[in-house]
């Protein structure tokens, strides 16, 4: 997947606007070189769906979700032995299956415009990375709906 960033110079936003109010810091992040195992207890761990992989400076690599392993629910289903699926789990490794590269935001990014992105692009969440691609947080789709009940709660009269 080609990288793609937000557009170099963006709208201005008004400050409350921007992704660095909104997203979640710091992200669960996970090396490219651990297990898929790894993957999944974190994800379970932390309730997320998805996870930047990064290398030991921190910089983003790629991504991993839910659906990139859920091979593995699909294997448990289809009756094969859970000790099996855990081994396998540990034998891949998560640079195998991630996606390489994803679309990324920085901390002045628009809430629109990370909404347009992930329209757009079909994807529930975006890394939010400095200058450097190292990753700061995490803005996914759950915390924009969560942004936009609070806007729709302070626009509503009181009963």
């Amino acid at each position: 997947m080609e990288t793609l960033h937000a557009r170099k110079s963006p709208p201005r936003v008004p400050a409350e606007q921007e992704v660095r109010y909104y997203m979640r810091t710091p992200a669960v992040t996970l090396n490219l070189a651990a297990p898929l195992s790894d993957a999944l207890a974190l994800m379970r761990e932390y309730d997320v769906r998805r996870l930047p992989i990064v290398i030991d400076t921190g910089e983003l690599r790629g991504i991993i979700t839910q659906g990139d392993i859920r091979g593995a629910d699909v294997m448990r289903v289809a009756g094969l032995d859970p000790i099996d699926i855990a081994q396998a789990l540990r034998q891949v490794k998560v640079y195998e299956v991630m996606t390489e590269a994803p679309i990324t935001i920085t901390p002045e990014t628009g809430l629109r415009e990370a909404a347009l992105l992930m329209i757009e692009n079909k994807i529930g969440g975006l890394p939010v990375v400095d200058d450097q691609n190292r990753v700061l947080g995490i803005i996914t789709e759950s915390d924009l709906f969560e942004t936009l009940i609070q806007q729709l709660d302070a626009h509503t009269p009181q009963v």
